[in-house]
């Protein structure tokens, strides 16, 4: 019934996850698992072929640094995808997408308001204890969001042949998911179950690379931002938005392992979206000439 795919670059995690995902999934399974160690193919590359590779209806994806605690999971996803409109399941997400470049999250100018998670936070070289990060204000059993993380995710072999990874875009590891999500969302629902919990160790890489292609998937579907499934009020989502791209681009101008022509770029590019006037563009152009 589900086809699982991984992108591998570690047989001994590899082995772990898939003696659990084995005890753990509770219905008709395969595992792909990719080898991607000595590959120069980014990740949507690998899930491309993870796809074209698998013989069930339903697809996971997920990574190889984690450990399902929930028994017959794999039930749960069977039951949830008998519904036509759901296209995209994840353990993590947000009911808001920013205009500004972030994780699955929306930027911090926002709040927690907009997080459905239902997951355990780890580390993977034990520098911080695991966490029991839990958020569904609106005591849902499902929820309906704008994009998810990328650790775990679900959905149809037939979704993901007719929208693929988009590996011209994203050629690394980074911002895939948010790219995915967005891509799905526009024909079906992305949704988060809170019946599925997973732990996993994993202390995060979000660096300059990372923000660079989340840059890339921001102005990707700049015409559709912001999506808003959390309902915020208008004035108060416009402020929130304002912040959070002033603080952006003021952090941008000064972040040197970004070229002059790159941040300009940015610049530009939010200019040209009419996020900025021309006023604080000529501003912040200013600045930059000051700090390079």
């Amino acid at each position: 019934m589900i086809s699982v795919i991984i992108c591998s670059i570690d047989k001994m995690l590899l082995k772990a996850v898939s003696q659990n995902i084995t005890a753990t999934i509770g219905v008709e399974h395969e595992i792909i698992a990719i080898d991607n160690l000595n590959s120069n193919k980014g990740i949507c590359e690998v899930y491309n072929e993870g796809v074209e590779l698998a013989k069930y209806p339903l697809l996971c994806f997920l990574h190889e640094d984690i450990k399902l605690k929930t028994h017959d999971w794999g039930k749960t996803v069977v039951n949830i995808f008998r519904e036509n409109k759901v296209g995209l399941l994840g353990v993590a997400g947000s009911t808001y997408r920013s205009i500004v470049p972030s994780g699955w999250f929306p930027p911090h100018e926002f709040g927690t308001a907009s997080w459905r998670l239902n997951i355990i936070q780890g580390s993977r070289y034990k520098i911080k204890a695991e966490k029991y990060e839990y958020f569904n204000p609106r005591k849902e059993n499902i929820s309906k969001v704008t994009c998810i993380d990328g650790v775990w995710f679900c959905t149809t072999k037939k979704i993901a042949q007719e929208i693929k990874f988009d590996n011209h875009l994203l050629s690394g590891f980074h911002g895939y998911d948010i790219d995915y999500s967005l891509a799905v969302g526009q024909h079906y629902e992305v949704l988060v179950s809170y019946d599925i919990l997973l732990s996993h160790a994993s202390d995060g890489n979000f660096n300059d690379e990372w923000l660079k292609q989340l840059i890339k998937v921001q102005h990707k579907y700049c015409e559709i931002l912001p999506i808003d499934y959390q309902g915020y009020e208008k004035e108060e989502a416009a402020k929130s938005e304002s912040l959070s791209l002033k603080r952006f681009l003021r952090e941008i101008i000064q972040n040197r392992n970004f070229t002059v022509q790159e941040r300009k770029n940015i610049l530009k590019t939010y200019y040209l979206q009419n996020q900025i006037g021309a006023f604080k563009y000529l501003k912040f152009l200013y600045k930059l000439v000051r700090t390079r």
